[in-house]
């Protein structure tokens, strides 16, 4: 059975080590004091933050905060491995959609997913987030790197990105 439950103080040390796990898997190595930070965040009655369930136990969990003044960002959703290929993310976006669209009296959400998360991308986009508004580039990646063109430009990125014909 799958359910999304409010986040709360007792649930921080599970949702300290997913945090861990989500910044590894986005190459980043998060300090105990940027945890912290996120946990903060994520406890603020503003923000919208659920764990997600599976069969009772935490599978995952998902965080939308406050973005150009509006909360309508999903800025993680994080599914533990063991979890994936449950239909846990696609219960958990449609949900939360829905929870963000009450909270803004509006029809727009957005999240943001690395170019190399093909199963991500197209998890999205399968549930309705299809425009591109805006691109996140940074100076630098860790790890493997490729240059390709892209708007007729040359970027770096992953390998394994949404630009490989090979995907």
């Amino acid at each position: 059975m799958k359910s999304l439950k409010k986040i709360e103080l007792k649930d921080i040390s599970e949702v300290a080590k997913m945090l861990k796990d989500f910044w590894k898997s986005q190459l980043v190595e998060a300090s105990d004091n940027d945890i912290l930070e996120d946990i903060r965040r994520m406890l603020d009655p503003e923000c919208i933050s659920y764990l997600v369930c599976y069969n009772d136990d935490i599978a995952g969990f998902v965080f939308v905060n406050e973005k150009y003044g509006y909360f309508n960002n999903i800025e993680y959703l994080y599914i533990k491995d063991e979890y994936r290929n449950k239909g846990l993310g696609s219960y958990c976006l449609s949900n939360i959609i829905e929870i963000v669209k009450k909270k803004q009296n509006g029809p727009r959400v957005q999240i943001e997913v690395s170019p190399s998360n093909i199963n991500a991308m197209k998890l999205y986009h399968r549930l309705g987030f299809n425009h591109i508004d805006t691109i996140t580039l940074s100076t630098k990646l860790d790890g493997e790197i490729i240059k390709k063109e892209v708007f007729g430009m040359d970027f770096y990125m992953n390998p394994k990105s949404l630009f490989d014909k090979n995907n």
